[in-house]
């Protein structure tokens, strides 16, 4: 495909024009909306209905692609675009994630790209009329990466866990050689003329032939890899840890091995440098097993997936590998089989466990049309389901993926810390070049003491800290989150989470059950009881497909087995029906109805229907003969623990409120029974994101609790957008979260949650600043005077076990327990 993005010159200004596909567009509003919202990010737009394409011009140094993403979100549309995941041979350090993260956010056709935190994969999303998945990956392999493959979806199979397994082998074999080796060079150096170490007595015999040997052998096989990301980063401007580290360990073993050649005089630091390197590897080593435990969630989930499905074709059960059922096959689970596919059931009859989706232990029965879900487990009978969904499409997929992208995705205060963790290398080499000029040419110390002091400085100082401290409290943070049934899409929200001032709940299926259940059955007339009120009542319905009929209809059947035919039947839009049986009419349906055949209501049904009002449920009323025998109550049940969920919130000094677009009486009637008390009723969802925009304008931070894809337009607009996610179709959901429990004690859990990941982010960086800014200065000599310094092997050690601490302390988030639980 041609390519079709290119940069124009308008008026001494650089613009870049990009051609992108727009997905949701049926009418003129459509295009005017889209313009609007581009225009307000400052994007010059213009849209073809006909062809449905987008034409942007902008300035690539104010505006990002993903800016033009989210603002045609905003505006209800989507763009085409494509996503790939390519990983790498080993995983990249935290400089060399930097490096490409600014080659990719540079690069022409990429939207968004989110390198995994601990530098397995990276995942991309890019607009195919610019690019393409062959171009981006030559663009990575030409910066210097080693790329292993690249998949066009999440695979099931944690391609990234082997790649860190694979670093983990290499790692231990270099510290297996080089920790050894470290420990002769400090035993000779050290302590050598104490136990009468062969040659340590001479330092020019020691040197050349324990020395030299010994410490260019750990040298060579550990520094490899920093010497090749350090080379890198210098080329690019964006120095890390490994430059430092490289910086610290050859000035001293290139000092040292001058100084055994009697080139320069003073003492060697052999046995320093490989410490340096071996300590690192060390550390790098235990870093890297405490990462393979942080991705233990993302592998228990893809392990559900059943790699095998035994597929009924021509009357025959063959097994077929999962990625090769298709759509409409029937596929025949057994007891105590995990189910392969998302599906229906055909025929069978069984009790399946679902708590991966829903989170409740007990099994659930499932019969002929019900739906059942790929790595949920069959305990008892057999069931011949019929393929709707399969891989990454399936709710297990989709779990799945949102976690990866999620565990990749990076807070605003992320960039912060990039930005920070840059210009930090910068000024460490200059704390160390000034430490090497004040000791060597102020104070007048040797060549050696003056290196001893800057090698100390670029070794301790600990950048890579910095970078792990909120990419691992995330991971880990998630981790827990999933494994609650909340799935978090945005990194976002540790940071608004806890700034959160005002919640609002829409009441259809959020704060209620979100389905017609009938509640009440009242009579009027002594010869006709509930039972009898309720079967004239669903004779009359049964033709009918309002979903309140088949609400009656459906109970009627479970006191009769069979619901009589009427002899006649008319509905009457809007009001109701009419339906004839034995000769006898029925009339069923509103007042509006009731009072267009002249039947009364008295005052006593007149208190009964307002009654049944005020508990929030609809009214039908059932008329036999043009005589009112009865009415039936009709409502949306509130979910048992909403109570207690609105009423913790409150004592959390939340203001809570209720958007829905029923009738205000009905409304009002479920806000007073879970006292709430702003209540918003009869309008429409764009009105629900009118009112979010009002509370945000006032400076409030919004929650919105709603159904992910009806109210998608709130959802987007508040700070945080939280959907009751049902577990059916996770990806479509809107929102920066989705409860896939569908259980509203999950708001609690997640806004505790966000707190305490927010807080364990603080704790992470303020221990990396306050170790930097410690250890620093004592490694430069601040402290000399008084006997205590720092050697670069202890230096090495240091900065080693900084890194491990954050690591450590981020996984301590995989043991935090909600207060509700």
């Amino acid at each position: 495909m041609a390519q079709r993005e290119c940069l124009v010159i308008i008026r001494g200004d650089f613009l870049r024009e990009e051609i992108y596909k727009v997905l949701g567009m049926h009418c003129a509003s459509c295009t005017l909306a889209i313009q609007r919202s581009l225009y307000k990010i400052g994007v010059e737009a213009d849209v073809s209905l006909a062809s449905e394409e987008l034409r942007v011009r902008y300035d690539p140094s104010k505006i990002r692609a993903l800016d033009i993403l989210k603002a045609v979100r905003r505006a209800g549309y989507d763009l085409y675009k494509e996503e790939i995941y390519i990983y790498f041979k080993r995983s990249l350090t935290y400089e060399e994630t930097r490096i490409l993260d600014k080659i990719l956010s540079n690069a022409e056709g990429i939207i968004d790209s989110t390198i995994d935190p601990m530098g397995r994969f990276v995942r991309i999303i890019y607009n195919p009329l610019t690019t393409s998945s062959q171009k981006i990956t030559e663009l990575i392999v030409s910066s210097g990466f080693e790329v292993s493959e690249t998949k066009s979806e999440a695979v099931v199979e944690d391609v990234g866990e082997r790649v860190i397994r694979r670093e983990l082998e290499r790692l231990k074999i270099s510290v297996m050689i080089s920790m050894p080796l470290t420990i002769i060079l400090i035993i000779c150096y050290m302590f050598g003329d104490l136990i009468n170490i062969p040659l340590s007595k001479d330092a020019f015999l020691k040197d050349l032939f324990i020395g030299i040997p010994l410490s260019t052998i750990v040298l060579g096989i550990g520094s490899s890899r920093f010497l090749k990301t350090a080379i890198r980063s210098f080329l690019n401007l964006s120095p890390g840890m490994d430059a430092l580290v490289i910086l610290g360990t050859y000035s001293t073993y290139i000092f040292s091995l001058l100084t055994a050649l009697r080139i320069l005089s003073g003492q060697t630091f052999f046995e320093a440098s490989s410490a340096v390197i071996s300590f690192v590897l060390l550390g790098r080593y235990i870093e890297t097993r405490l990462k393979i435990r942080t991705g233990e969630v993302v592998k228990k989930l893809a392990e559900l997936q059943p790699k095998t499905a035994r597929v009924l074709r021509d009357g025959l059960e063959t097994d077929v590998p999962v990625e090769e059922v298709k759509i409409k096959d029937l596929v025949v689970i057994r007891p105590g089989e995990k189910i392969p596919v998302d599906g229906v059931v055909k025929d069978g009859r069984g009790f399946v466990n679902e708590s991966l989706i829903t989170g409740e232990p007990l099994p659930v029965e499932k019969n002929f049309g019900d739906p059942v879900y790929a790595g949920t487990d069959l305990v008892n009978g057999s069931l011949i389901v019929s393929t709707t969904r399969v891989g990454r499409e399936t709710v297990l997929g989709q779990i799945i993926r949102l976690v990866r992208i999620a565990q990749s995705s990076r807070p605003r205060v992320q960039q912060i810390i990039d930005k920070v963790s840059g210009i930090f290398t910068w000024l460490v080499i200059s704390v160390a070049a000034a430490s090497f000029i004040y000791w060597h040419f102020v104070v007048g110390a040797s060549l050696d003491k003056a290196l001893i002091f800057t090698a100390s400085v670029l070794v301790v100082a600990c950048p890579c800290a910095l970078g792990l401290a909120i990419p691992m409290a995330i991971v880990n943070g998630f981790n827990k989150a999933a494994s609650l049934n909340i799935l978090i899409k945005d990194a976002e929200v540790i940071d608004t989470g806890p700034r959160i001032t005002h919640i609002i709940f829409d009441k259809t299926g959020t704060l209620t059950l979100g389905r017609p259940e009938l509640v009440r059955v009242v009579s009027f007339d002594h010869d006709i009881d509930e039972k009898k009120l309720l079967i004239l009542t669903a004779v009359a319905e049964k033709r009918s497909e309002h979903p309140l009929a088949q609400t009656i209809v459906s109970k009627a059947t479970e006191y009769f087995k069979k619901i009589p035919d009427p002899d006649n039947f008319e509905n009457i839009t809007g009001q109701g029906v009419v339906a004839e049986i034995n000769g006898e009419m029925i009339i069923v349906g509103n007042e509006k109805l009731i009072k267009g055949f002249d039947i009364d209501i008295n005052d006593d049904v007149r208190k009964i229907v307002d009654q049944l009002a005020e508990e929030g449920l609809t009214v039908v009323y059932v008329a036999f003969n043009k005589r009112l025998i009865g009415v039936l109550g009709i409502g949306d049940m509130i979910r048992s623990e909403a109570y207690d969920v609105v009423r913790r919130l409150r004592s959390e000094g939340y203001k809570i409120y209720m958007v829905t677009g029923d009738s205000k009486k009905t409304a009002e009637a479920v806000a007073s029974r879970l006292g709430i008390e702003g209540v918003f009723a009869e309008i429409s969802p764009e009105e629900k994101a009118e009112i979010i925009e009002d509370l945000k304008r006032s400076g409030h931070k919004v929650m919105m609790i709603g159904d992910g894809i009806n109210d998608a337009i709130a959802l987007s607009k508040a700070d945080l957008g939280v959907a009751m996610g049902g577990g059916t179709d996770i990806a479509r959901e809107a929102g920066h979260v989705i409860l896939v429990k569908n259980d509203l004690r999950g708001i609690l859990i997640l806004l505790d949650l966000m707190r305490t990941i927010r807080r364990k982010v603080i704790q992470n960086i303020l221990w990396a600043f306050i170790y930097n800014i410690i250890l620093i200065p004592v490694a430069a000599g601040a402290l000399y005077g008084y006997g205590i310094y720092l050697r670069p092997e202890l230096a090495g050690l240091a900065m080693a076990l900084s890194s491990i601490s954050v690591t450590i302390s981020s996984m301590t988030l995989n043991r935090w327990r909600p207060k509700i639980m």
